[in-house]
């Protein structure tokens, strides 16, 4: 069976500081591959992965470890750690197996206990994704099982965990002898803020300086190599040797490995007892035990049962202890070397990799999807109770007891079948992403025979859309008298604390008009659903619902907090919290939540949506405007000579990610080309470009009524996005005019793409450079690149785009 490791951070490397994690996916590859799978392994490109550079084994996002899983087809993934999952999709049908041999949630009690909470939600929601839950041992069990039946797990006739232990190859016997040599004591590892080891640290210490120089102490300490160096615990930045008692710092493994065997006797593990503690599994442990070192343990460790059954160590009940048993150990040499033996014996009968993976082999013979309780009807932890509410609150809902009488009276109706869409204004001309795809969408709708309507905040007329074309439809004059004036209600919303470039994307919160157009437009359309594009356009929906007997669908453009976050640095975290309570509230309201891309729909999910109401409807392409013949006085236009290279990037140049590519073209892309003998040109085609173009070679075209026949014009797409959110629609318009495409995995994110197939993705400079030279050189494999990239665009055809969307209304029915 082919098995994907996937993980956080690259394959372990000797002559580096290692992490247990980096030991533990050695270990589950050791012990499934001497069972005859076939283990690859990914690993999570942070910019932290020490010597390990980015390569095709390593992911930075959602869209590149789709891609790999694609281009491998695993039977069976394992996740290394639980907060990968969220890059995976919900509904996968390949089994997950979740490595949970750290019980994370435990060990943020110590490290941020007011983030628990947050971190158990979290937890929660990506073990729903889940089909088995590695545990390092039988009490780690008892941890999951009331998350995992919040998850949804059907816990009756079979618990989804296997025991996997910490496992370990034997080494040779220790080469150090106590009878010529100092006992060599060692204690230690990565300082972490769980792990208090004061008062056995002072015993062993004091003994140490009584017995010197027969015995010494040598501890290892440090931080997490990957640790916020603002919370990290000090440890020694040096080694230094105070005697009978040395402090050293993290060594690399195979350093630290070496001096186990050939200096040291006694492993410690000894700390304070907390319930962390209890629970946990130690690295080091193992590391101790492999290398025939007997361990001095608490007894309140899960390892303690295996080292008293194989007398492998001597076991600590208090620091009082500790003396008298140290004490006995350097008067019997004898008793140390039979312990001695028997923790290799321990190691290899009981963890090695071969045999601590029984379990999960066990559960690898026949891999199934966990099984799942059905979903709930919605109920209350608590049964009302009737009462008698106060005077003011009586009147309030005796109040609008009446309106909803009145206004059923006049805006009700049965289920209709047309389609209301709630939007922003600025759809025409539709030259930026959300009004093509709501514009496209909109009139896919009408041309399969639905009704389709659209308001926006224009007080006057909505505008319905038909196969032969828009038309505006008035409304009736006194449904002004019944909202406040349009550039008041402008000015009290523009004031509210909201980011002021996108506080307009907000305005339905407090324009009340948006309620009564849409109840109005609804009627005549005889809507069946109220289509709101943004989240903020789906609060009206979600008040004119019941009235027009709608159900309320909510596109997401984007997923609006995090865009705003990443692109408004004066966003204050008080803002960025409204904002993303306001939109998981809003989508969890509505009966379906239309992502463009599997990114958002995962990233929604995880942050508290319904999975049950989340669809993926892509951006769609109009093929017939790519099929136009090229802009044939490009070149004369702009004096561009025939034997220069035309690369081509659109977009709205008042975007600052995209103004920010044009810097990257001017400043690194181009002088990088005409170095290598390419002088390349660069049409920069959208509306608001910047006054002065930044590179002589970079032609300003602004906005243009169809791009397809701009981009035709082109030999090559480069996409050097660095920043931005949602879909790039700009990369199906690249495909579906035929071009080859560069992009950085920024650029192309939202888009199913596999790299080396339908694009070449990739993130440095460097790399872009060779790779558009060589497409020039190579003008066949340029062909070939774009041929396959215009195969995948003729899937997203509008005409699809719009199936897509009726299906998602014919489910709510």
């Amino acid at each position: 069976m082919k098995i994907l490791l996937v993980t956080q951070e690259p394959p372990l490397l000797s002559d580096e500081v290692v992490s247990g994690n980096a030991v533990r996916s050695v270990q589950l590859r050791i012990g499934l591959e001497a069972a005859g799978h076939q283990v690859g392994q990914v690993w999570l490109a942070t910019g932290r992965s020490g010597s390990a550079e980015k390569s095709s084994s390593s992911f930075s996002n959602r869209d590149e470890l789709h891609s790999i899983l694609l281009k491998e087809k695993p039977a069976a993934v394992i996740a290394g750690y639980w907060e990968l999952l969220n890059l995976f999709p919900h509904e996968s049908t390949l089994p997950i197996i979740l490595d949970y041999v750290a019980p994370r949630s435990l060990e943020e009690l110590f490290e941020a206990p007011e983030s628990v909470q947050a971190s158990l939600r979290r937890l929660v929601i990506n073990l729903r994704k889940c089909d088995l839950i590695l545990v390092g041992n039988h009490l780690q069990r008892h941890l999951l099982i009331n998350p995992l039946i919040e998850a949804g797990f059907d816990l009756r006739g079979n618990l989804p965990i296997c025991v996997v232990p910490l496992g370990a190859e034997v080494t040779e016997a220790p080469v150090s002898h106590t009878e010529k040599d100092s006992w060599i004591l060692v204690s230690g590892g990565v300082s972490w803020p769980w792990r208090s080891t004061g008062s056995y640290q002072a015993a062993l210490e004091d003994f140490t300086r009584k017995q010197d120089p027969a015995v010494r102490l040598v501890h290892f300490g440090g931080s997490y190599r990957w640790q916020d160096p603002r919370k990290a615990s000090t440890g020694p930045g040096e080694d230094a040797d105070t005697g009978p008692v040395q402090f050293r710092a993290l060594k690399p493994y195979r350093q630290f490995s070496e001096f186990l065997s050939r200096n040291a006797h006694i492993g410690v593990e000894l700390a304070e007892r907390n319930i962390e503690r209890e629970y946990s599994q130690s690295f080091r442990s193992l590391e101790f035990l492999r290398h025939g070192m007997p361990l001095l343990c608490n007894r309140y460790l899960p390892i303690s049962e295996l080292v008293e059954q194989y007398d492998a160590g001597w076991i600590v009940d208090e620091p009082e202890s500790l003396q008298p048993i140290l004490g006995g150990i350097i008067a019997r040499p004898g008793e140390w070397q039979e312990k001695s033996e028997n923790a290799l014996r321990l190691v290899g009968e009981a963890l090695h990799p071969t045999r601590s993976v029984a379990e999960l082999l066990g559960w690898l013979e026949n891999p199934v999807k966990a099984a799942r309780l059905a979903a709930a009807a919605g109920g209350r932890e608590i049964e009302p109770v009737l009462g008698i509410p106060p005077l003011a609150q009586r009147i309030r809902r005796q109040f609008n007891l009446v309106r909803t009488v009145l206004l059923n009276r006049l805006f009700g109706q049965e289920r209709g079948t047309g389609v209301l869409v709630v939007t922003r204004g600025d759809l025409f001309p539709p030259d930026h992403g959300a009004a093509v795809r709501t514009l496209e969408s909109a009139r896919a709708l009408a041309r399969s025979g639905v009704r389709v309507g659209i308001v926006t905040d224009n007080r006057k007329h909505w505008i319905e859309i038909t196969s032969a074309g828009e038309k505006e439809r008035r409304y009736p004059f006194w449904l002004r008298l019944l909202s406040l004036p349009g550039p008041l209600t402008k000015l009290l919303h523009f004031s509210k604390n909201l980011p002021y470039s996108n506080a307009f994307l907000y305005l339905p919160l407090t324009d009340g008009s948006f309620f009564w157009h849409t109840l109005v437009a609804g009627r005549a359309l005889h809507a069946g659903v109220l289509q709101a594009e943004f989240p903020a356009y789906a609060s009206p929906c979600i008040r004119a619902r019941d009235t027009l007997n709608c159900k309320v669908v909510l596109v997401e453009h984007n997923v609006e907090y995090e865009r705003i976050k990443a692109q408004v640095p004066e966003l204050t975290v008080a803002q960025y919290q409204t904002l993303r309570a306001i939109e998981i509230d809003l989508c969890n309201r509505s009966d379906a939540v239309v992502c463009v891309s599997e990114n958002d729909r995962q990233q929604l999910a995880n942050d508290g949506v319904d999975p049950g109401l989340l669809h993926t409807v892509p951006h769609g392409v109009d093929l017939a405007q790519f099929d136009l013949p090229a802009v044939t006085d490009v070149r004369d236009k702009f004096a561009i000579p025939e034997q220069s290279p035309l690369l081509v990037y659109h977009g709205t140049f008042s975007y600052p990610p995209n103004l920010e590519a044009l810097r990257i073209f001017a400043e690194v892309l181009l002088p990088g080309l005409e170095a290598r003998g390419v002088p390349c040109h660069v049409l920069a085609v959208g509306r608001n470009p910047p006054a002065v173009s930044p590179h002589p070679r970079i032609h300003l075209v602004g906005s243009v009524e169809q791009v397809g026949p701009w981009l035709r014009a082109a030999d090559l797409a480069v996409v050097p996005l660095v920043d931005g959110g949602g879909t790039r629609m700009k990369i199906i318009d690249c495909f579906a005019a035929g071009l080859p495409v560069i992009s950085t995995s920024k650029g192309i994110e939202g888009i199913p793409v596999i790299n080396g197939e339908h694009a070449l993705v990739l993130d440095d400079w460097d790399a872009i450079i060779t790779a558009v030279a060589d497409l020039i050189a190579h003008p066949q494999k340029a062909k070939e690149l774009a041929q396959r990239g215009r195969r995948l665009a003729e899937s997203m055809d509008w005409r699809a785009v719009g199936g897509r969307y009726l299906s998602v209304y014919a489910a709510l029915r």
